[in-house]
């Protein structure tokens, strides 16, 4: 299965945590049909990444890790480039909870970090109203 994802929000740096900035990645996922039950399914992640005054569409590349025993999870994992040429990875996970479906379903919360050192902390959401029908859209089987 094949599907694109947009997420927007905020952001701020660990060491400037009175500036909120906003940010917005479009995920692209390609996840291949397990064979048989698995625990944890991974996905290719790519698409492109804006995190205001850090990088500006950028390319990125990593994985989505879905975990269907407890404790359920959505993990995105990626890297890219920043607009210096720093080396930005992110780390982030939705954790899906019968209890507010439509929010743990939605949000994601993530680090950006700099080498091992965390530089922000990321609030990402799906927006069902504006981007719903983008991704029902984008849902399809992988060519090869």
């Amino acid at each position: 299965m094949v599907f694109v994802e947009t997420l927007r929000g905020s952001y701020f740096e660990v060491d400037q945590p009175e500036v909120t900035r906003v940010c917005e990645v479009a995920v692209h996922v390609k996840l291949r049909r397990p064979t048989g039950w698995q625990d944890v399914i991974e996905a290719e992640l790519s698409g492109t990444a804006t995190f205001e005054k850090l990088a500006t569409q950028r390319p990125i590349t990593g994985v989505l890790r879905i975990q269907l025993r407890q404790p359920r999870h959505v993990t995105y994992l990626f890297t890219m480039q920043g607009d210096n040429g720093q080396t930005f990875h992110f780390s982030g996970a939705k954790h899906p909870s019968l209890m507010r479906p439509i929010y743990t379903a939605t949000t994601l919360w993530g680090t950006l970090s700099e080498g091992t050192t965390a530089k922000a902390m990321v609030r990402l959401h799906f927006d069902l109203r504006r981007d719903l029908v983008a991704f029902v859209q984008s849902l399809r089987r992988p060519t090869d």
